[in-house]
């Protein structure tokens, strides 16, 4: 962000501002007005807690890539989906510790070995999500305590 402004340095700068609702519930919500629920709690969810939001963007992320591929090929596509587990550390941080993804492609012509290709380029190649849980990440907190 520049100084004294709400709009991003640059054009691979994204940003999201996260509102306190009541409790652990939240709500995410991207300059353009796109929102997501984002609950903690464990009666009445309004939403996925933070680590399925993760896990579920992770999963998104390379289904994009694969299914633009898949469209580049002119290819229907009848059916995708993508099941996510992800394994938690026992101790705080919960962090992840390994993830598993098995995709379920039906798309008529989409060889296997080509299908096995998509998915490889996507997670390892294409996934912003993914490179972004190994990669090296910087990490800045600041703190605007108001009165």
């Amino acid at each position: 962000m520049t100084e004294n402004s709400h709009e991003p340095a640059s054009a691979n700068l994204k940003t999201t501002t996260v509102h306190h609702l009541i409790g652990k519930r939240f709500v995410g919500e991207t300059p353009d007005g796109q929102r997501v629920m984002i609950d903690g709690e464990s009666q009445a969810k309004t939403g996925m807690n933070p680590m399925e939001l993760l896990l579920n963007a992770l999963g998104a992320c390379s289904a994009f890539d694969v299914t633009e591929m898949i469209r580049k090929r002119r290819l229907d596509l009848i059916s995708y989906r993508v099941e996510m587990e992800g394994e938690r550390a026992e101790d705080t941080p919960a962090y992840y510790t390994r993830f598993k993804a098995v995709h379920y492609i039906n798309a008529p012509g989409l060889a296997q070995e080509m299908a096995e290709r998509f998915v490889d380029l996507a997670t390892n190649k294409y996934c912003s999500v993914g490179s972004s849980l190994v990669g090296k990440t910087d990490f800045e907190v600041v703190l605007e305590h108001g009165e």
